[in-house]
């Protein structure tokens, strides 16, 4: 009987021999359903960083038999040759059309060599900011850099990079990298402004502070032992976490520095800090291994106290929407937290490392000669002119009126179409406790903006353009919460700044650290593990 649509027996109709043998046929390479899930594997692998052995794995096919099977998995070479690259391209042409709408590039390179086959990389992300008014950035290289890491050298492949990009010199605003000699110098020679990255910069200082005080280095070097019998013995390990239990302490392990993140440091001394009853009581059971002493328990805790706004500040530039204008404002806020009465109150046994810290930070942090350090931070309504001295304040002012002029100068003056406005500008020069140390740093900030911010009236009369009034204008408005997001706020307000905005799209494009580059380097290194020590730069 034939079925009936809408009743019991339409479900149990009987195929016909066309439709069984259809059931069997395998949709071919080149169909449009098969195309489908090749570019769909292609970038889950892409993604989720997997080899391209995985089309070959008996798993991934099984499972891919039992959820389409019409649908055959193609081999490893088909992928490496046809998927991947076209998937690679077509990333490549939307990250072009993007960048060409930008007014200007910001951008981070450093270098990295792998553990395991020694080969070096040289990383280039670049950032811009949209029509639109949001962050973007892109990886536009991670590029196998063989030979010496010379300056001469280094200005070779960041050259051939913006090349390959077809990015014009002129729009690269700011390179910000590490402050290693070879890369000042490479950068130099490239032809492009220099930045440092910001954390980096506090490593430095945080490290040569730490070394300042003797004491604390004993302290440190005592914690690092404890520490490392605990990561190194299993038995240990297990034993702790039983006292842990008995105390009723937070069930944490306890955390190993690295030399190249200060913060680690930090992290390992709050650590061991929270555990110090559970620590103390197993050293009491285990003689070999020796306690700290109690003057140095409580120099760590002001270590701690003092670190802790430090670590807030690393923390918050490495997030993604950390921008360079955020720079100058951090700086002077840790200077006036080391300066306060307060906080030599809080930590009576580290005088010669606060003021090493103090010194390290006004000799790394000094941005009279910066300008665009001073712009971003000026065009930046969380901040403006509230952490610019009257000079700073004045100089980024004039640096952007000026600009202006010139821009005003090329445009009537040239034929040429340029999509960038301010294309040409490069030309110039260019626990409770915790909390509480939370709170006392963060009234720092809040000081240092409410002293500082003037009012626009008081200003000199001067004679007024479009850009001057969009200035004066700009300055009156209440500044924005330090938690609140620049970009959004630049476009709401975009038609009523029009040509201050031009300059926020670009100064206000410079990541202040280059965490960018460090994350590439991580991702790297999962690519480049014992199993694939022996991949080709280029098939990275």
């Amino acid at each position: 009987m034939p079925a009936v649509p809408g009743t019991s027996r339409s479900k149990e109709r009987q195929l016909t021999l066309k439709e069984t043998s259809e059931r069997k046929l395998l949709w071919d390479i080149n169909d449009p359903k098969s195309i489908k899930y090749h570019y769909l594997i292609g970038e889950m692998i892409a993604l989720d960083n997997e080899p391209l052995s995985l089309v070959e794995r008996v798993g991934f096919q099984r499972l891919m038999a039992n959820a389409l099977p019409h649908y055959k998995v193609p081999g490893r070479t088909y992928m490496t040759e046809k998927i991947v690259p076209d998937i690679y391209n077509r990333i490549c042409a939307k990250i072009e059309a993007s960048i060409s709408q930008a007014a200007a590039l910001s951008v981070i390179s450093d270098i990295w060599t792998c553990q395991h086959n020694n080969e070096s990389f040289l990383s280039f992300t670049a950032h811009w900011i949209s029509p639109e008014f949001i962050l973007e950035h892109g990886d536009l290289a991670m590029k196998s850099f063989p030979g010496s890491h010379s300056g001469i050298n280094i200005a070779k492949e960041l050259n051939a990079i913006t090349e390959r990009w077809n990015i014009p010199q002129s729009k690269i605003h700011l390179l910000v990298h590490d402050s290693g000699s070879n890369m000042i110098k490479g950068v130099r020679d490239a032809g492009y402004d220099s930045g440092r990255c910001f954390i980096h910069s506090l490593q430095r200082a945080i490290e040569e502070s730490l070394k300042s005080q003797p004491e604390v280095q004993q302290m440190i070097a005592a914690a690092r032992r404890i520490v490392t019998h605990f990561n190194h013995s299993g038995l240990a390990e297990q034993k702790l976490k039983s006292i842990q239990q008995e105390l009723n302490l937070p069930n944490h392990q306890l955390v190993q520095d690295v030399s190249t993140r200060w913060n680690s440091t930090y992290y390992l001394m709050e650590r061991l800090l929270e555990q110090k009853r559970a620590v103390s009581l197993y050293i009491t059971d285990h003689e070999t291994l020796i306690n700290l002493t109690h003057a140095q328990w409580e120099l760590l805790e002001q270590c701690i106290k003092l670190l802790k706004p430090f670590e807030e500040i690393t923390k918050i530039t490495s997030s993604g929407i950390s921008c360079i204008s955020e720079v100058i404002p951090h700086a002077v806020t840790l200077l006036k937290y080391l300066g306060k009465a307060e906080t030599a109150e809080k930590v009576p046994n580290l005088v010669s490392m606060r003021s090493s810290l103090q010194a390290e930070l006004e000799r790394r942090f000094s941005f009279d000669e910066k300008n665009k350090y001073l712009v971003a931070t000026f065009l930046d309504p969380r901040f403006k002119t509230s952490f610019l001295g009257l000079v700073q304040a004045e100089r980024a002012r004039q640096k952007i009126l000026l600009e202006a002029l010139k821009i005003s100068c090329d445009e009537s003056s040239s034929t040429d179409d340029d999509s960038s406005p301010l294309r040409k500008k490069r030309n110039l020069n260019e626990n409770d406790k915790t909390i509480e140390i939370h709170d006392s740093f963060w009234n720092c900030f809040e000081e240092v903006a409410t002293d500082n911010m003037r009012n626009a009236n008081d200003e000199e009369d001067v004679e007024k353009n479009a850009v001057a009034n969009e200035l004066d204008f700009y300055l009156k408005t209440v500044r924005l919460d330090r938690k609140a997001d620049p970009y959004k706020w630049w476009l709401a307000n975009e038609k009523q700044y029009p040509n201050l905005s031009k300059f926020a799209k670009v100064y206000l494009s410079s990541p202040g650290s280059s965490v960018y580059s460090e994350r590439l380097f991580s991702e790297a290194g999962n690519i480049y593990d014992e199993k694939r020590n022996r991949l080709l730069p280029k098939k990275c």
